[in-house]
């Protein structure tokens, strides 16, 4: 069965950052700014609204129905930024590799 991404624990920092904590103990802060992209996320673009996040099946979401994907989280995660999609279909490709050998 492959291994599905899953957060334990977003902590708002700050602006538009999170503390994120995944189920295999893996850590990092990630300032999502440029990820708050469409009318899904606009909403996010609110400091306060943003800080809402809560995580529920390993998924983080907001009250106002936006939700992020946690394998796309780790990918930025461990890029220490938000990758473009581009960036993120390389990474994600890249580990697909690695976990297939």
């Amino acid at each position: 069965m492959p291994y599905i991404e899953r957060l334990t624990a977003a902590v708002p920092l700050g602006g538009h950052s999170l503390a994120l904590t995944f189920a295999d103990g893996f850590t990092a802060s990630l300032d999502l700014a440029s990820a708050l992209e469409g009318p899904l996320f606009a909403p996010l673009l609110d400091p306060a609204a943003f800080r809402a996040v809560t995580v529920e099946d390993g998924v983080p979401v907001w009250p106002c129905g936006a939700d992020m994907d946690p394998a796309t989280l780790r990918i930025w995660a461990e890029a220490g930024r938000v990758l473009s999609d581009e960036e993120t279909s390389i990474a994600a490709r890249a580990e697909r590799s690695t976990l297939v050998r």
